[in-house]
């Protein structure tokens, strides 16, 4: 009685993974779509290079079916317009077909507008039944996949809200860092002898003393800093003008004056020496004439 359970068991199990083949996605000779890309029902397929990915268990080429394939596939938008496609198969994956949108071809929707793939809204790629791999296995069953492009408008809101983020962050940290710096600054400039002595165990007076030579070397940097401040301002320096380490007077290069200016200062000394004796003859003529008179 065992050994007859047994095989009633084996030829149980045989049955059910024949009914299995048989049966196995609908097909007639063992044509099996895999899988997609983009799934049944999803939604963020891109709309530029438009294109869908079907994954088959058998080998399928352009040579040997390509052009009875290419009739099975069908390519429809929300509103039932076919769209033009084509359709190609990958030389290295076996398997691997792609429904490519052509955008390439004129097709016009019942308003006469160039059709062309929009954001947020769904198509439909259907498969006919009919299909065939290269050893001629059908698909068996009609497939239909569904799926919904991206909705660029709110990819766009959300992209500028992590930048508000990412710009409130790093507005919110340089802020932070401000605040950090100018209590730590404050805390340092105010010194409670105090507490420090309490803290350090040394006396008031070291402390006071301390702090007073801290803030004395603090004035000192800043003037320090404020004079070289003033040191840029004196940078430039017009053309034709050279910059000397120290000044230096005309009597140490050897000369008592400066080229070219005792001339000048001669010339007018004559011309002032000139009109002045010129005025006074101009005097002495109009009381002559005064006298005769």
């Amino acid at each position: 009685m065992k050994k007859f359970g047994r095989i009633l068991v084996v030829i149980a199990i045989i049955v059910m993974m024949a009914t299995g083949l048989c049966f196995a996605d609908g097909t007639e000779g063992g044509l099996i779509l895999e899988d997609t890309y983009p799934k049944e029902g999803t939604s963020g397929a891109a709309i530029e290079n438009f294109d869908i990915k079907l994954y088959f268990n058998n080998e399928m080429s352009k040579d040997i079916l390509g052009k009875t394939n290419d009739n099975c596939f069908q390519l429809t938008d929300a509103d039932g317009n076919v769209l033009p496609i084509l359709v190609l198969y990958s030389p290295k994956e076996t398997g691997v077909v792609m429904v490519l949108f052509d955008s390439n071809k004129e097709n016009l929707d019942s308003n006469g507008k160039q059709i062309v793939i929009k954001g947020n809204t769904e198509y439909t790629l259907k498969i006919d039944g009919s299909l065939k791999d290269d050893l001629g296995n059908t698909l068996g069953a009609n497939k239909t996949i569904k799926f919904t492009t991206i909705n660029q408008s709110r990819n766009s809101m959300i992209s500028m809200g992590l930048m508000l983020v990412l710009y409130a962050g790093i507005i919110g940290f340089s802020l932070r860092n401000a605040k950090k710096g100018a209590e730590k600054q404050a805390k340092e400039a105010k010194v409670n002898p105090y507490k420090e002595a309490k803290k350090t165990g040394k006396s008031v007076e070291e402390i006071v003393e301390k702090d007073q030579k801290r803030k004395e070397k603090l004035a000192r940097k800043a003037e320090e800093k404020d004079d070289d401040d003033d040191d840029d301002d004196d940078d430039y320096i017009e053309e034709g003008h050279y910059r000397v380490k120290t000044r230096r007077t005309v009597a140490s290069g050897g000369s008592s004056y400066i080229t070219g200016r005792k001339a000048e200062a001669e010339a007018r000394a004559e011309r002032e020496a000139r009109y002045a004796r010129n005025q006074a003859k101009q005097k002495k003529k109009v009381k002559g004439k005064g006298k005769k008179k």
